[in-house]
């Protein structure tokens, strides 16, 4: 499944209004470790999602500065995960052997639910 290029907070809201799981992906198209991690954030939303149960969205600090600010990001890359609207989990950096385990917990928590 592919990961969804979120444009608005109006946009987010509604994503995690009626998705029950949520993984988002904070950055910006001048981050380096943004841009080398992004290949696995899409790896992991095309093995991982569960349609219409947990989905894979990602935005541009730069573009929607008033999601950023409200889910105060000091610092990109940064991950987190949404559980019936409600931020669960976060995730700050390139790491992706935590990314990997955040996205897999995630998936089996949306396949139980």
């Amino acid at each position: 499944m592919p990961v969804i290029d979120i444009k608005s907070k109006p946009e987010f809201d509604a994503l995690t209004q009626t998705t029950p799981y949520v993984a988002l992906q904070a950055h910006a198209t001048w981050c380096g470790p943004c841009k080398a991690i992004s290949p696995l954030f899409t790896k992991h939303a095309d093995a991982l999602a569960v349609p219409e149960k947990f989905v894979f969205a990602r935005f541009d600090t730069d573009e929607v500065p008033d999601l950023a600010m409200e889910l105060g990001i000091r610092s990109i890359p940064a991950f987190y995960v949404f559980e019936n609207g409600e931020k669960s989990e976060t995730l700050t950096g390139a790491n992706p052997p935590a990314l990997q385990k955040l996205a897999e917990a995630t998936a089996e928590k949306a396949k139980t639910a």
